[in-house]
């Protein structure tokens, strides 16, 4: 009689699964718009810039800003964040989920460039953009928090 031994059922290895998503392309990104959306492409893709800021503090003790630009482009194929690029204004902060997509080219001078694209499948307005005060003078300003109001007795 030989003796044999019940099957291990079979798993994956921490290497292939990092082999699965190797070649993963996400990305999550969130800012501050820095003009109007657009349509463009004969309707079929709503274009957004936005900027985010990273704040560090070198060893000198003076907190520095850093702002990276970004352009995204959302599909009309996908209906409902389509429909919220469509209404976005300079000033909004949103969040963007989607894919980036580098391309190069050569510029009229000759210079190769390199620009990168987000094409973005989901997106989240967080914050519209504070309303502009009716007078000029004022300076606008950006309500962080507001207490809500007491209900008469």
């Amino acid at each position: 009689m030989s003796k044999t031994k019940p099957k291990k059922e079979e798993t994956q290895s921490p290497e292939s699964v990092q082999e699965l998503f190797a070649d993963t392309n996400v990305t999550m990104k969130s800012g501050h718009l820095t003009k109007d959306s657009e349509i463009v492409g004969d309707g079929k893709y709503a274009k957004i810039r936005f900027a985010t800021n990273k704040q560090y503090q070198p060893p000198e003790g003076e907190v520095k800003t850093n702002t990276n630009y970004f352009n995204a482009l959302i599909s009309s194929n996908l209906t409902e964040a389509f429909e919220l690029a469509k209404t976005l204004k300079k000033g909004d902060w949103i969040y963007a989920k989607g894919e980036d997509s580098t391309k190069s080219f050569d510029t009229p001078e000759g210079y190769k460039q390199t620009a990168c694209t987000i094409f973005a499948y989901h997106l989240i307005l967080k914050k519209e953009k504070a309303s502009e005060p009716a007078n000029d003078n004022v300076e606008p300003t950006l309500e962080v928090s507001k207490e809500p109001e007491a209900i008469p007795a």
